[in-house]
Order: C-alpha cells, then sequence, then structure tokens
C-alpha cells in the first residue's frame, strides 16, 4: 500500500500533472469532461503553479506526485474535490488523501459550508465518500451531470 502526503505542487510534477490532464478516465468528471489538450493542460498547470488551491498529493516514501485534493473556490463556493492519476486507482489513495486535506483544513476553514459533489456515474467516488463517512444531503446537477451533494463528516 502507498502512503501519502499533502505538500505544494512544484516544477516537477509538470510532466505527471499535464499526463494526468489529458487522460480521458481522470478528466471524465472533471471541468470541461473530456481530457485536455496539452495546451490547455500546460495553461492549467502553469496557472496551479501560480494560484495555488488545493493541496499535491504525493507517494510519502518517493515524493512522486499522485494527484490533487482539496479546496478550490468554484463561484464562491468552496468546493471540495480530488483527483488521483488513474495508474494509482485502487490503492485506497484517494480516501488518505482526502483524511490528511480535511484534518488540515478543518482550522482553516468551516466544514459546514463546503460542498462537495459526486455524479451518479463516479463509483469509485461515492465509494470514498461513504467509507469516509460523509453524508449525502440532496440530489442536485452540477455541469449538466446529476448526482449527490455531501457533508463532509469527521
Amino acid at each position: 500500500m502507498i502512503s501519502v502526503k499533502l505538500r505544494n505542487l512544484r516544477l516537477q510534477d509538470k510532466e505527471a500533472v499535464i499526463a494526468m490532464l489529458g487522460d480521458p478516465q481522470v478528466m471524465r468528471f472533471l471541468g470541461p469532461r473530456r481530457a485536455l489538450a496539452e495546451d490547455e493542460a500546460d495553461a492549467w498547470f502553469e496557472n496551479s503553479l501560480t494560484n495555488p488551491a488545493r493541496f499535491a498529493v504525493a507517494n510519502a516514501d518517493t515524493d512522486e506526485f499522485i494527484g490533487f485534493c482539496g479546496i478550490k473556490q468554484i463561484d464562491g463556493v468552496p468546493d471540495f474535490g480530488y483527483f488521483i492519476r488513474s495508474e494509482f486507482w485502487g490503492n485506497g489513495i484517494a480516501a488518505e488523501a482526502c483524511e490528511l486535506a480535511v484534518e488540515r483544513l478543518s482550522s482553516e476553514i468551516d466544514l459546514e459550508t463546503v460542498q462537495v459533489f459526486i455524479a451518479d456515474d463516479n463509483l469509485a467516488s461515492q465509494r470514498v465518500a461513504q467509507k469516509l463517512g460523509w453524508q449525502a444531503t440532496h440530489n442536485g446537477s452540477k455541469d449538466g451531470e446529476y448526482g449527490r451533494y455531501y457533508r463532509i463528516t469527521r
């Protein structure tokens, strides 16, 4: 099992981030719901480097970039989310990263104000929310997809 840590995004993460943003599996439930072209991914990376929002998730032993987790302001609402490189899926990394991020953020933000949306088709993220004990509060839609909004519980 891979143990993870949260850290700031670094320039040496660029190749892995651009590859992740170009992966249709990863991008299925994110942003434009499609893989980003290399120039789009490059611009996304540069923006994230200069305007950090979510934490970078890295292998605790090797420091290898694995994904992102945390809160980003979207239309004035704190939105909790994560995305993990597809080659690391199925290892419990998302749940571990979410626990670390919630622990770190709980002293900085009122978690009651944080929105978590999980699409009906995103079964893996539904399992993460269940594992963490997050409560579904209501059904809704976001970016044209139907799903549920969750409340972070600790």
